[in-house]
């Protein structure tokens, strides 16, 4: 793999040399992209020998309790980017990318090429990326080479109906490989339609099947079949959207082991109540049933629901509301993890231009569970997230990725905190 890396780093320093050279006769788009970047994940948690010592009460005072810190990724990085659109039309992109930090080699490429016209579309996509330790021995599973691409036909039956098909495969190959880390390969297909009226109400649907190839474990391969049903459009002057999905997986073992058929219901509405207010009822489903019963896959329900009231101003919107889920499994056991969770959702999403982008979400709220099990313990959380996308100056650009979550138990040895970060400043020319 080390000789691939030095391949694709001596063409990344040669593109930009044939792009010079095409840029003489043709109009079309290079750029270069420089940057750097950060990515941090980590996890703090609490950890007691007696935790789950059956003998002790319910709730034992526990002495014994050491906070633990272990960082799973903590990388500076620096890349390059070449991206060319030869007609700067985004019809035929090609971008290939170097990342390096003091460890670590990725090397990325994109390719993308669109044929035909609005009514007929073939729309293929390739994409290889490459990881590579240069620095010290690599740990299983922490080399790998992956391709995968996908080819897309979309056809406009009439004025209001598309339909398409979709066929998509992926390899990915490990240089070494351990306890659950194999080689697998994945090629699957799919067709659809898309129903669109002219006040922009569209329902969707799809249908497509899916297989998986393990050649070093053949448990691991699977059959997958999925359904798709969908709409997204005004009712009654109320923006709605519903998804409908229903998926069935079959492994390649004996007795319908880890077999099961996932049904999730998606659904929300956008009612406006002032020129500037809206309020906004939000549904989940989720039924997980395992064909074979077994002390580690039960079948399960995952519930959810929230009302939002929120305020749209010219580049910004705020929503603020409470939420609940809840956790249903079937078991024959009595300390089952069945759990009932609240908590109160604030959004803030602001767009100004292209030169601002900010998603931001904090939750805050209780996981009581029913059973008191064993392994859990009932406790208070606060959950945020902001993505963001920021235009300094000119063709400098900031990127920020932010998610953190606090767990405070009723057993303090259960108590946890995760922290995930990944940042970069680019400048493209």
């Amino acid at each position: 793999m080390k000789n691939i890396c030095r391949i694709i780093g001596s063409a990344l320093i040669l593109m930009p040399v044939f792009a010079g050279i095409t840029a003489r006769s043709d109009p079309g788009d290079f750029s270069i992209r420089f940057g750097l970047g950060y990515d941090f994940v980590s996890q703090e948690y609490f950890t007691s020998s007696s935790r789950y010592d059956t003998s002790l009460t319910a709730d034992p005072d526990l002495t014994d309790v050491a906070l633990l810190s272990k960082d799973y990724l903590d990388d500076k990085k620096g890349l390059v980017y070449l991206k060319i659109d030869p007609k700067a039309e985004g019809r035929y992109i090609f971008e290939a990318g170097w990342e390096q930090t003091p460890e670590m080699l990725r090397a990325v490429g994109w390719g993308h090429i669109v044929l035909g016209n609005h009514r007929n579309r073939l729309e293929t996509d390739l994409n290889f990326e490459i990881k590579d330790r240069y620095n010290g021995e690599p740990d299983a599973g922490e080399e790998l080479s992956i391709v995968k691409g996908k080819v897309r036909y979309a056809k406009k039956l009439s004025e209001t109906i598309e339909s398409s098909i979709r066929i998509y495969a992926e390899n990915v190959a490990f240089d070494s490989t351990g306890s659950f880390i194999y080689d697998y390969s994945r090629v699957g297909s799919e067709a659809g339609f898309n129903i669109l009226s002219r006040g922009f109400n569209s329902v969707f649907f799809s249908a497509g099947i899916e297989k998986r190839n393990v050649p070093d474990s053949g448990l691991l391969d699977y059959t997958l079949v999925r359904a798709n049903l969908g709409y997204f459009g005004l009712v009654a002057e109320s923006r709605i959207s519903v998804d409908l999905t229903a998926e069935n997986k079959d492994f390649n073992s004996p007795d319908n082991q880890n077999d099961y058929l996932l049904t999730t219901l998606y659904g929300d509405l956008k009612i406006p109540a002032d020129p500037n207010y809206f309020l906004k009822p939000l549904l989940s489903l989720e039924y997980f049933n395992f064909k074979n019963d077994d002390y580690v896959n039960d079948d399960y329900v995952l519930a959810g629901g929230g009302l939002l009231l929120g305020r749209d101003y010219d580049r910004l919107s705020i929503a603020v509301g409470p939420k609940i889920e809840l956790h249903s499994i079937a078991t024959d056991f009595d300390d089952d993890d069945d759990y009932l969770e609240y908590l109160i959702f604030g959004s803030i999403d602001l767009l100004y231009s292209d030169r601002i982008l900010c998603l931001f979400e904090n939750q805050i709220g209780r996981r009581g569970y029913k059973n008191d099990p064993l392994y859990y313990s009932d406790f208070t959380f606060d959950r945020i997230s902001l993505i963001g996308s920021f235009k300094i100056a000119g063709a400098l650009n900031f990127d920020l990725l932010l998610s953190a979550e606090w767990e405070w138990h009723e057993i303090k040895a259960d108590d946890n905190r995760f922290y995930l970060l990944s940042s970069g400043l680019n400048y493209t020319f």
